[in-house]
């Protein structure tokens, strides 16, 4: 379940007002896609759930700071990521790369590998940490720039770049190995 929902604005509106049942209207609403990204991106279901609670705590009590009532998915979104940021930070998951380290990965090329026949995505990602995880998730599913992802995580744009570039590398090597491809080793995965 993702974050295109429609919520009506009259709901909305009135959760602004303290409305208790258009507020668990849309708590009921959102807390699946809430629970399922925090999940995704931490792989710990009781952790998502704290997340999932603080995520439905910062609504209810900033539901008002939503001027356009069209944009509640996306501010719930950037809310929960927020939130999944936070926790990561808090558990200094999130470290500084010396700047000096290379990177060798376009996002088209890291694009062609993730997309390959070959590669169970869900998998994978469940072996990296969470940093290299949500460096990866907000690249190649969400299509931010490393820029974007630097000014989102708070660290440098070249971190970001040298994070993701590690992930892929440890991507890559796993989806050659036949315990976590499913494949005869040796076989050339690379499109």
């Amino acid at each position: 379940m993702s974050f295109k929902l429609s919520c009506p604005k009259k709901i909305i509106k009135k959760a602004q007002k303290g409305d208790k049942f258009a507020i668990t209207h849309i708590y009921q609403l959102y807390k699946q896609p809430v629970f399922n990204l925090a999940y995704q991106m931490l792989r710990d279901e009781q952790r998502a759930a704290d997340i999932l609670q603080t995520v439905m705590v910062k609504m209810m009590t900033g539901i008002d700071a939503v001027s356009d009532t069209k944009k509640l998915n996306g501010w719930m979104k950037r809310v929960t990521y927020n939130t999944i940021i936070d926790v990561i930070r808090a558990n200094s998951k999130l470290v500084d790369i010396d700047d000096s380290e290379a990177f060798d990965y376009s996002a088209p090329e890291s694009l062609s590998v993730i997309q390959s026949e070959h590669w169970d995505v869900q998998r994978f990602l469940d072996l990296l940490d969470e940093r290299e995880r949500l460096v990866v998730w907000l690249s190649t599913v969400e299509g931010y720039t490393h820029r974007e992802i630097s000014n989102t995580l708070d660290i440098s744009e070249q971190n970001s770049r040298v994070v993701f570039s590690r992930a892929m590398k440890s991507l890559k090597s796993l989806a050659s190995d036949q315990r976590y491809s499913g494949h005869k080793v040796g076989n050339n995965y690379e499109q």
